[in-house]
């Protein structure tokens, strides 16, 4: 009796055990047909965010178009320029993120220049021209610090949430009579003109002479182009520019000149 009941043990092991083999193999299966199903996920997922990449939004091409007018800029000026557009203040890291886009993309390039200043950003050929300029040249090492310096001047005196208007030396290029001095710049306000002149390096007395003259003497119809001058001097230009205003101009003319120190 005994070896009876242990032979249908046994064979009800057996019985189990051949179950419990069926369903591992079922299961076996089964994940073998999910997993191409997931492996495609993942890859199409993966194709997904290479494609992706990095992506401008309006804000990039709002600063962009600025940085096309102006040329350059310090990763600063870009900061709070980004900050004005957006609607909210952008952290120093945000910015270099944002530039580093632009780099990655072709558009732009951020170069550290002089040691304990800030980087400046310019744009590439394929930024200019995503912006719509056609024609374009990086601004040179030699005259870069006077570039930056008239972005910063663009900024204190008709940054973006001022309500002055401003039109660079490229855009008063193309719109004043030829042999016209051009300034780096001008800034409107309530229908007056002003323009501003960026004077770091001596250029020779009878240069800075001719340049006076011409933005006094400068007409648009029956009045003066320029109300007032601003010239902004660096410490080796302020005293050949004072002493040509006060010597050269007439009471008249110097009181339409400004000279101040820059920085």
């Amino acid at each position: 009796m005994k070896n009876e009941n242990n032979k249908i043990e046994e064979e009800e092991e057996e019985e189990e055990e051949e179950e419990e083999e069926k369903e591992e193999k079922e299961n076996r299966k089964d994940k073998a047909a999910q997993r191409p199903v997931e492996d495609d996920e993942a890859a199409a997922a993966r194709r997904r965010r290479a494609d992706a990449g990095p992506r401008l939004t309006g804000r990039d091409l709002v600063a962009m178009s600025w940085l096309s007018e102006m040329r350059a800029a310090t990763l600063p000026q870009l900061q709070a320029l980004l900050g004005y557009i957006g609607g909210v203040p952008v952290s120093d890291r945000r910015t270099r993120q944002i530039v580093i886009r632009w780099e990655a993309l072709g558009l732009a390039e951020r170069r550290t220049v002089w040691h304990g200043k800030p980087a400046a950003v310019w744009l590439t050929g394929s930024g200019a021209r995503l912006v719509g300029i056609d024609r374009w040249r990086k601004p040179a090492v030699g005259t870069l610090q006077h570039t930056l310096a008239v972005s910063e001047v663009r900024m204190r005196l008709a940054g973006p949430a001022s309500r002055k208007g401003w039109m660079c030396e490229t855009q008063l290029r193309k719109v004043l009579p030829a042999g016209e001095h051009v300034p780096d710049g001008a800034v409107f306000t309530n229908g007056r003109a002003v323009a501003i002149e960026m004077e770091l390096s001596p250029h020779g007395r009878r240069r800075v002479e001719a340049a006076i003259v011409s933005l006094l003497s400068a007409r648009k119809g029956d009045s003066a182009r320029w109300h007032r001058v601003l010239y902004l001097c660096g410490q080796a230009t302020l005293y050949q520019v004072t002493q040509v205003v006060e010597t050269l101009l007439s009471p008249e003319q110097r009181n339409r000149v400004y000279v101040r120190p820059w920085p």
